[in-house]
């Protein structure tokens, strides 16, 4: 295959596999509760436990201010905490209430649940190397210098 059909074909897969993620995660994320960009938070949060502000900011690849915005309002809807530092108290960390551990694990179940559907339909002999293929184009995207993707 040339490299001009091989661009086109790896354009597409990813375009159609970024829209149907992304309706999912609308979709997932909306049905309990938050927005797309607060369960990341939370999912973040629940894997990070005690992170800092602008350390998450890096994390996700979302400026502080939006950042901050989205935090106030689950701070107000009681599923984070927002605590200075205990050593600067310049700084503040962020965890999870248990509220918000709760709310994780109702978009965590939900995800399962979908993306285990999706597995259902790959051959079983393939499972394997549909894992290991993403997990070689997300490194691949990481190293990237066209990818403005927020290392993992």
């Amino acid at each position: 295959m040339n490299e001009i059909l091989q661009y086109v074909n790896v354009r597409e897969v990813l375009q159609q596999l970024v829209r149907r993620f992304g309706l999912l995660q609308k979709d997932g994320a909306q049905c309990c509760g938050v927005s797309v960009v607060q369960s990341h938070i939370i999912y973040e949060l629940f894997n990070r436990p005690q992170i800092s502000l602008n350390e998450l900011s890096d994390v996700l690849g979302i400026d502080t201010s939006t950042l901050s915005r989205q935090v106030h309002q689950l701070v107000e809807n009681g599923l984070l905490n927002r605590l200075p530092d205990s050593k600067d108290r310049r700084y503040v960390v962020l965890s999870l209430t248990e509220q918000g551990e709760a709310q994780y694990l109702e978009i965590a179940k939900t995800m399962e649940d979908y993306i285990q559907g999706i597995f259902n339909n790959v051959p079983s002999d393939k499972k394997d190397q549909v894992l290991e293929s993403l997990q070689i184009l997300s490194h691949a995207m990481s190293q990237s210098s066209y990818c403005c993707t927020p290392p993992l």
